[in-house]
C-alpha cells in the first residue's frame, strides 16, 4: 500500500496563464543531479521560470509561504541552479540568520564541488564550470565561467547588506521577517538586472507577531497577491483560512503540507500539537495567519477607533490644523485638533477638497481663521507650498503659524495618532469618511529609518487620516497657544 503524501496542489495560487517555461527542463536537469523536487515543487518551478511572449521571465515578483520543514529550499535550489548553468545569471540569495544562509550554499556546493578543479567533485560536469569560490565572514559567493554569480549572504539587521550590487534573481529567504528596512536595501539591487529579466522571490511561513515589524513586508505581499492578482506577480501558499477546531486533524496536516509523507514525518507533527498550543501549531504546521498578523499592517484597530469616539468634543484647548495632499495632488483634506488641558485630545475631519479646484477656498477658510488656532501644519507635494505662499502672500499669517513638517516629523505624526488611539489618549466624533480612513488604511514606509504613514486601501484615502495626525501633532507638540472658542465647519 502506497503511503500517504501531503496535498501537491496548492490551497491557494495564482499566475496568470502561460505557454512557455524552463520550470520542466530546470527539473530535468536537477533530477540528473540527484536531487529530485517533489510534485508540488516542480509545479511552483513552472510558474517562476514561465515565459512571457518576448521570452523574458513572466513574473518578476514570486512569493512561497508553506508551513516549515517542507523544503522550500527544494524548489530554490533548482531555481538558482537553472540560472546559473543555463542563463547566466547574477544572483542574491540572503536569509535572516547565517546557518540557513550556509546550509543553502552548502547544498550548491555539493553538485559543483568544494573548490575549482576538485578531483572529487560528484559532478565533474559542473565543477568544470567552477570559475572560483569567495568565502567571508556572512557571504558566500560562487562565480562560474559562463558569467554567471551567486551570492549567499545573512540579513541580521543590517540595511547595508545589498547597496552596490546588480543582480537579475534576488531571493528572499526566511521572508517572514523581513523588514521594511531591508525591503528598501533589497529591491533596486534587479531594477537593472544584467539579462533583462529581474525577478525577486520571497519564501517563508506565518510571522511571528511578537516580532513586531519583522514579517510585515512579507504579510503585506501576501495580501495584496490574494485581493489584487495580476500579470507579472505568483503566489503559492498551502495554509487554512481559519484557526481550526481540532489541530490534531490528519487531514488538515496533509492538506497544508505537501511533503508530508516525504522527508517530513507525521510522527514530528504529533509531538508538536501535543507540545504546542492550537493557535501556535496552527501557525507553525498548518500556514494559519491569524487576524493580528494582518492587523499588524494597520496602524490603527478598528476596535481602539471606535472606543475613541466621542459625542462630546472639548470646548477648549490649544487648536491646530492639519492639511494633507496626496503625493499626486489630485485630493487633500483639512483636519482640526484641540488638545484640551486635561483629558484626552481630539481630531476631526473638516473638509475632503481637490486641490485642482479649490485650493483658493481653502486658502481663504485657514486665512480667515488664523486666530482661531495655534498652527497650521501643511504637508505634501501636490499643493502644500503653494497653499502656504497663498495664506502668507494673501492673508499674512504670521511666519511660524504655517508648520511645513520635516519627514521626521511627519513621521512622529503619523505615529502619534495611532499610539494615541490604541492608548486611549484620542477622541474623535465619529465621521464616517475619517473612520474608513483610519481603519482601513495601511502601512507605507517612509525614508529608510524605519519611519512609516498611511497608505491609501480598500477605497479610504489616506489624505484624512493624515491630515488628522498633523493637526494632532501640531495641537499637542506647539508652544503657542491661542485660545478661541470651538468652530468647526464653513
Amino acid at each position: 500500500m502506497a503511503s500517504r503524501r501531503g496535498c501537491q496542489q496548492a490551497t491557494y495560487s495564482w499566475c496568470d496563464s502561460y505557454g512557455r517555461t524552463e520550470g520542466r527542463a530546470a527539473t530535468e536537469l536537477t533530477n540528473a543531479y540527484g536531487m529530485a523536487p517533489h510534485p508540488w515543487q516542480a509545479g511552483v518551478l513552472n510558474d517562476w521560470l514561465a515565459l512571457d511572449d518576448s521570452g523574458r521571465l513572466l513574473n518578476s515578483l514570486c512569493l512561497l509561504d508553506v508551513p516549515r520543514q517542507n523544503g522550500k529550499t527544494g524548489v530554490c535550489d533548482p531555481r538558482e541552479t537553472w540560472g546559473l548553468v543555463k542563463r547566466g545569471e547574477w544572483i542574491l540569495h540572503t536569509a535572516q540568520e547565517y546557518q540557513t544562509a550556509k546550509k543553502a550554499f552548502d547544498r550548491l556546493r555539493a553538485k559543483f564541488g568544494d573548490c575549482k578543479n576538485d578531483p572529487r567533485a560528484r559532478y565533474p560536469e559542473l565543477n568544470r564550470l567552477v570559475e572560483r569560490y569567495t568565502t567571508s565572514a556572512n557571504q558566500m559567493v560562487l562565480d562560474l565561467t559562463n558569467g554567471g554569480h551567486i551570492e549567499f549572504r545573512t540579513r541580521g539587521s543590517s540595511t547595508q547588506m545589498g547597496r552596490g550590487g546588480t543582480f537579475d534573481l534576488v531571493v528572499v529567504d526566511e521572508a517572514q521577517d523581513y523588514t521594511d528596512e531591508q525591503d528598501a536595501a533589497l529591491s533596486p539591487l534587479n531594477s537593472a538586472a544584467p539579462h533583462g529579466s529581474p525577478q525577486t522571490i520571497l519564501m517563508g511561513t506565518v510571522p511571528d507577531p511578537k516580532r513586531g515589524s519583522a514579517g510585515e513586508v512579507f504579510a503585506r505581499l501576501r495580501s495584496m497577491l490574494r485581493d489584487s492578482p495580476e500579470r507579472g506577480f505568483c503566489i503559492h501558499e498551502w495554509s487554512v483560512a481559519e484557526l481550526p477546531e481540532d489541530v490534531g486533524d490528519r487531514d488538515l496536516w496533509y492538506m497544508t503540507n505537501p511533503s508530508l509523507g516525504y522527508q517530513l514525518l507525521e510522527s514530528a507533527l504529533l509531538k508538536d500539537s501535543k507540545s504546542m498550543t492550537p493557535e501556535k501549531f496552527a501557525m507553525e504546521h498548518l500556514g494559519w495567519h491569524p487576524s493580528f498578523v494582518a492587523a499588524a499592517q494597520h496602524p490603527i484597530s478598528a476596535a481602539s477607533w471606535a472606543k475613541a469616539k466621542t459625542g462630546a468634543p472639548p470646548e477648549d484647548g490649544v487648536k491646530a490644523y492639519g492639511v494633507k495632499f496626496s503625493p499626486d495632488g489630485a485630493s487633500a483634506a483639512l483636519s482640526v485638533a484641540i488638545r484640551p488641558d486635561e483629558g484626552p485630545a481630539y481630531v476631526e475631519l473638516v473638509r475632503c477638497f481637490r486641490p485642482s479646484d479649490e485650493l483658493g477656498d481653502i486658502a481663504e477658510w485657514l486665512g480667515t481663521r488664523q486666530d482661531e488656532a495655534a498652527v497650521a501644519v501643511i504637508d505634501g507635494q501636490g499643493g502644500a507650498q503653494t497653499l502656504h505662499d497663498r495664506l502668507r502672500d494673501e492673508y499674512d499669517v504670521p511666519r511660524d503659524w504655517v508648520v511645513r513638517p520635516t519627514v521626521a516629523d511627519a513621521t512622529s505624526a503619523y505615529f502619534a495618532i495611532a499610539n494615541a488611539a490604541e492608548e486611549g489618549t484620542l477622541e474623535h466624533f465619529g465621521q464616517e469618511p475619517l473612520d474608513d480612513s483610519a481603519t482601513k488604511c495601511t502601512k507605507r514606509r517612509i525614508g529608510t529609518k524605519g519611519g512609516w504613514g498611511f497608505e491609501s486601501a480598500d477605497g479610504a484615502d489616506a489624505c484624512l487620516v493624515e491630515s488628522a495626525a498633523l493637526a494632532h501633532w501640531g495641537a499637542t507638540t506647539t508652544n503657542r497657544d491661542q485660545r478661541k472658542e470651538l468652530l468647526i465647519g464653513w
